[in-house]
């Protein structure tokens, strides 16, 4: 690996490095939000320092080498270098930077080198976007040190890669980012994977609780956006809006493909809030009549009702009653078995049950009349649905609850 060293060695005496610069838009203002500075080495075999290294081989030289601080510093100059200008232009712009969070330690923290490059390259600390990847920190205590420091100079702090194989939520709290950067990884397909969606979804939910922006990065495809948007992401990176570009360059002009986005996005929510209240609008039908056929009858007779309702209507999944207490006073009635009701995990809840504590009947409890649930993993069928609850008196004048479970059209 000797001639890997040198051509690092001579990389770093020659700064033969290059910014390639990839834009960050926000959907919601209509405007690019920062763009991130991507490394790229320049080949001095060539004679003419024009041949691009491809990140992971230079990076895999510092890997092999003594020298991984001196291109880590090295590539942030060189973004702070090629950012200068457009900074100049436009001062709400931020710039985002990689760190090599294996190059955190006793020696390196505290050192002050990168508020003395931003300084020297008349880019504020305040535009400066450092992500870190926690994966490659070794001393959490040097990242608490690293991000306490930044902080109070200025710079603001984002986790990079979350979502990943090896990222640890419990790093969060300790470096209480102001950016949270979603993977690749949980962003490809997420508008056909529920499971995605809703680790997104709780992403975006504890980054507003403690008052960080995501970044969905690595997006591909609209349909991938659309998703993401309706989740609650306003930041976007990836190459459904731009590839990284020479810095020399300048930035693309987005201005119609994030208008255009946001056109689709409002036509898509429209249909879908539309095509909503039509199915509340039907299964608050389908509850009422349901629930007049139990008040009518005695309770002993509710198995057979909620049987003859689910014959009758394909788009229920499961019907139960609950007493006043919230008790299950009738046998929960499902369809066939799902693939997955046989393991033990998925079992419809049995006459008796307590619901006492469910979302769906605490607020009929406080009077409301009716509440429908966010969709969820069905534990009596395994499905994907929603349960519409309903308060009815049976015709004693006792109040029961009605539940049914519909597939979900989310």
């Amino acid at each position: 690996m000797q001639t890997f060293e040198l051509s690092l060695d001579a990389i770093l005496a020659r700064r033969l490095l290059t910014a390639h610069l990839q834009p960050i838009v926000s959907l919601k203002r209509q405007r690019v939000f920062g763009v991130e500075a991507l490394a790229r080495g320049l080949s001095p075999c060539t004679g003419n320092g024009k041949t691009i290294i491809p990140p992971a081989t230079l990076f895999a030289m510092a890997d092999e080498s003594s020298s991984r601080l001196a291109l880590d510093r090295l590539c942030r100059e060189t973004a702070l270098a090629a950012f200068a200008a457009l900074h100049a232009n436009d001062p709400g712009l931020l710039l985002h930077v990689n760190l090599d969070g294996s190059i955190l330690n006793d020696r390196t923290v505290g050192s002050g080198h990168m508020l003395r490059s931003a300084r020297q390259h008349g880019v504020a600390p305040g535009n400066v976007v450092i992500e870190v990847i926690e994966s490659r920190v070794d001393d959490s205590q040097a990242l608490l040190r690293f991000a306490e420091g930044m902080r109070e100079a200025g710079f603001l702090l984002a986790l990079d890669d979350v979502g990943a194989g090896h990222s640890n939520l419990d790093r969060i709290p300790l470096l209480r980012p102001d950016i949270i950067k979603m993977d690749r990884s949980l962003i490809a397909g997420i508008d056909q994977v529920y499971h995605q969606q809703v680790i997104a979804a709780s992403l975006v939910k504890m980054a507003a609780r403690i008052g960080a922006l995501v970044i969905a990065e690595g997006v591909e495809h609209e349909a991938e956006v659309l998703t993401l948007m309706e989740i609650g992401v306003e930041l976007f990176q990836g190459w459904h809006f731009a590839r990284a570009a020479e810095a020399a360059n300048p930035l693309p002009d987005l201005s119609r493909l994030m208008s255009d986005t946001a056109t689709t996005f409002r036509r898509h929510q429209m249909a879908k809030i539309t095509a909503r209240k039509r199915l509340h609008a039907m299964y608050a039908g389908l509850s009422s009549e349901i629930a007049e056929r139990l008040g009518a009858r005695p309770p002993e007779e509710f198995d057979e009702l909620l049987c003859e309702a689910l014959a009758l209507h394909p788009a229920l999944e499961c019907l139960y009653v609950l007493d006043e207490s919230g008790r299950q006073s009738s046998e929960t009635v499902c369809r066939e078995p799902a693939p997955r009701q046989g393991r033990l995990l998925y079992q419809p809840a049995r006459k008796g049950a307590d619901h006492s504590l469910k979302d769906y009947y605490l607020p009929l409890a406080a009077g409301l009349s009716r509440y429908t649930s966010e969709p969820y993993i069905s534990l009596a069928s395994g499905s994907l649905c929603q349960t519409i609850a309903a308060r009815f008196e049976d015709r004693d004048g006792a109040l029961r609850i009605l539940c049914m479970d519909v597939v979900s059209q989310t």
